[in-house]
């Protein structure tokens, strides 16, 4: 027993060195570059430099949290579940695949801002439930897609040209200023949490369906993901328009 928990310390220990490596990598170059701007481009010096230390410690502290968390507990569990659900019939992995990718939507918080600032910008006309429920729909959508895909073996053009073309056919006929919003949704919805969840879980889903070798073939998800969204925030932007021909 001891052994398990000195062998579970020492990973914990290993993994959290690992996130904290790249918490440094990522962070210090665009410090040092944000500073270098300030002092040498700007020539200002920096206003409540306590603030700004504290703000930068408590930010590099979560990102190495996230991190951490990622590691030890997302993305095993994201493959864990993708190859248990290689051994289930299709309809429920479908389904399945619709509410885990809804979701993951929700628990974005870029998608919540994103909401947030449409609701905004709109004066309340386009409620941040809504624009959170829509683009949930269209994550958990693609994701089942992309689910079928990979059980199917289906090459990623087959999904991302057609989808395109339809996102592009509907841009030219939707609101110009809703158009822009869909294509964000589409950025903010392949955020951190779907990167580090549903990305390991296609590829788990591969593993357990195609075997070891083919692993790759849960790539391409997040592209899948992107696209989802955009259609419908386009569609309810076209449904708006219909509904308000004059707004």
């Amino acid at each position: 027993m001891n052994g398990t928990w000195a062998g579970a310390f020492q990973e914990l220990v290993g993994t959290a060195s690992h996130a904290a490596v790249e918490v440094v990598e990522a962070t210090v170059p665009v410090l040092v570059l944000i500073f270098v701007f300030q002092l040498l481009v700007l020539r200002k010096p920096v206003k409540r430099p306590r603030a700004v230390a504290t703000g930068i410690v408590v930010a590099m502290l979560g990102f190495f949290l996230f991190i951490l968390g990622a590691q030890l507990s997302l993305i095993p569990m994201g493959v864990a579940i993708g190859e248990e659900m290689a051994s289930a019939p299709v309809g429920a992995v479908v389904v399945l695949a619709l509410v885990l990718g809804a979701a993951v939507a929700l628990a974005e918080p870029a998608v919540r801002i994103l909401a947030f600032e449409i609701d905004e910008v709109s004066s309340g006309s386009l409620r941040k439930r809504v624009v959170s429920s829509v683009i949930a729909l269209g994550v958990g959508a693609s994701v089942a897609i992309a689910v079928v895909r990979v059980a199917q073996d289906l090459p990623l053009a087959w999904i991302l040209v057609p989808g395109y073309a339809l996102a592009l056919t509907l841009t030219w006929f939707a609101p110009s200023d809703l158009a822009p919003a869909a294509y964000d949704a589409g950025a903010v919805a392949t955020g951190p949490v779907a990167v580090n969840f549903v990305l390991p879980l296609t590829t788990g889903l591969a593993l357990g369906v195609h075997g070891e070798d083919a692993g790759a073939l849960g790539f391409g998800v997040v592209g899948i993901i992107a696209l989802g969204p955009i259609l419908t925030m386009l569609a309810l932007s076209l449904a708006l328009r219909r509904r308000n021909p004059n707004g």
